[in-house]
């Protein structure tokens, strides 16, 4: 099985290191100083896996993955080692903006000769601006990188002349001047059945990598004492799950969201939707189940094309007799045969998630394309119910256009749907503002002040010291019929409405509070500091 195995690899000059960039500081509270996004693009393996197949020397380094397990890692030593001839930074994640500025500018001094690059959804949306603000960045692929890297790396290490004009979907610099090239890629569903999402053998410290939590704690502890500290916090609370590959685009325009049909079609001129062949799904499992995950999460629900093929996935499934926990993340209702289906495969730990977004029929017809009311919601619930199926609803804090009336209607819903059911629950989460999102690309028509559109702006905001997803929210609107409040007191009123409505964990909150602040005066945990580029 392709992917399920690491293997040594002798150090020396390497055509191609692709690196997965972590938020290296964020602040919360409860958690202290931890390091974020730690999780790679889905598709970060299978780009390290195209270059392989090309006969190209390539390695994947998890950068906060080093960090993590040796608090003495060195960017800089590494590339010495490793003298790779070209660099690309991962920069799909909108949190890792100011890590990758930092990365790639410590790559250009210790590498002069190497051609930087950077791509995923943050970096094509921001490809100029990019280029304008970060000296050390040769190059950003747009869109689909499969095809577009494997030409890059063709004059990277091949004529050494650094004429890109023929690599598609980049943007790159010449003699001063940006050029795009044209966006003449796009995956297709042949080359989506090629790629082999799970070459963990490429991935530097492979077999760490699934112990590695979401949020990771930051101690002054010996790194081995602090690593374990962090894998026995995340075992307790979470199974080892990886996002599982299905196919690519989206038919919808959440308000909120980065990746809705309209970013799809500017980024990667994408209509529609692709999926990868059942057979190839199961081979994926497979691989993941072999190289100790024990289940997976889903975000790809476009409907109605999800539903045939979701259905048939279970089957095979359970036909096979394949056990693996699912997490799967529905985009709109499903039918009863769909909940039914689910309901044969799923495990203990699995679950139907569901984001309704607020408990008003009125303004989530305005804020979501694929609507249900809360009726057809609560019977959906009720089927899931009667199968013995863990369901979720996720509601946001700060829908644009939200009035206290329609902030009440959420209370109640949620309330109706925890004293119904035994099996379902409710959380909350509050909404950041991110790259390409409606709400991103036309703020006047939700009635929002933004303070980050620029790439500049989201460097700027995720350099503060007290920067989390949950405290720097990057715009401000009307509170409940207030005018637009200062953006510090937004963020905090934000926050309170989740901590008193949707958490159950406020006492745990304080009492983690009070540890972090002796743990700070006694010098074992570190206090925040400003991550200014330079």
């Amino acid at each position: 099985m392709q992917g399920a195995k690491e293997a040594p690899v002798e150090q020396g000059v390497l055509d191609c290191l692709l690196v997965h960039v972590a938020k290296s500081q964020t602040y919360y509270p409860p958690l202290n100083v931890y390091q974020s996004s730690n999780q790679m693009a889905i598709g970060l393996l299978a780009l390290a896996d195209v270059a392989d197949r090309e006969g190209y020397r390539v390695r994947v380094l998890h950068e906060g993955l080093e960090a993590a397990i040796d608090k003495r890692f060195s960017f800089s030593d590494y590339l010495h080692q490793w003298k790779p001839r070209t660099i690309g930074f991962s920069l799909h994640f909108h949190h890792a903006c100011v890590d990758m500025v930092r990365l790639a500018t410590e790559a250009r001094s210790t590498v002069p000769s190497a051609t930087i690059f950077t791509g995923g959804f943050t970096a094509s949306f921001f490809a100029r601006e990019i280029l304008e603000a970060v000296p050390a960045v040769d190059a950003v692929i747009q869109g689909d990188a499969e095809e577009p890297l494997a030409q890059l790396l063709q004059v990277t290490c091949g004529s050494g002349s650094h004429d890109f004009s023929g690599v598609p979907n980049l943007v790159w610099r010449r003699n001063g001047e940006f050029v795009e090239n044209p966006r003449s890629y796009q995956t297709s569903e042949e080359m989506l059945n090629s790629l082999v999402y799970t070459r963990f053998d490429l991935l530097e410290h492979g077999r760490m990598y699934p112990k590695l939590p979401k949020a990771f704690i930051k101690t002054n502890l010996p790194s081995k004492l602090n690593l374990k500290l962090n894998e026995k916090i995340s075992a307790e609370r979470h199974g080892m799950f990886w996002g599982l590959p299905v196919g690519r685009g989206c038919v919808f325009r959440c308000f909120y969201c980065g990746g809705g049909a309209k970013s799809q079609m500017r980024i990667n001129q994408r209509k529609g939707v692709i999926f990868r062949s059942h057979e190839k799904v199961i081979e994926t499992i497979h691989a993941l189940k072999e190289f100790g995950y024990t289940g997976c999460y889903v975000s790809f629900d476009p409907h109605p094309w999800s539903h045939e093929y979701f259905v048939k996935l279970f089957h095979m499934l359970r036909e096979r007799k394949i056990k693996f926990d699912f997490l799967y993340s529905g985009w709109g209702l499903p039918s009863n045969e769909f909940l039914d289906e689910f309901a044969k495969i799923a495990t203990p730990r699995s679950a139907f998630l569901i984001s309704p977004e607020t408990g008003s029929d009125e303004l989530r017809r305005k804020c979501k394309t694929n609507f249900y009311t809360n009726q057809q919601l609560l019977d959906k619930l009720e089927h899931a119910d009667r199968l013995g199926l863990r369901t979720v609803c996720y509601f946001c804090i700060g829908v644009a256009g939200e009035t206290e009336t329609e902030f009440t209607k959420t209370l109640a819903l949620k309330n109706e749907i925890e004293s119904r059911f035994q099996l379902a629950k409710t959380e909350a989460f509050l909404i950041e503002m991110e790259p390409g999102a409606p709400w991103h690309l036309d703020p006047e028509r939700y009635h929002i002040h933004q303070l980050r559109r620029s790439f500049t702006d989201f460097v700027r905001d995720q350099s503060s010291a007290w920067y989390s997803s949950m405290s720097h929210l990057g715009y401000t609107s009307e509170f409940f019929g207030s005018s637009a409040i200062d953006p510090a007191v937004f963020d905090q009123k934000m926050l309170k409405l989740r901590c008193k409505h949707f958490c159950n964990q406020n006492l745990k909150c304080y009492a983690m509070r009070g540890v972090w602040s002796l743990s700070r005066l006694a010098g074992i945990a570190p206090r925040p500091k400003n991550q200014l580029c330079q």
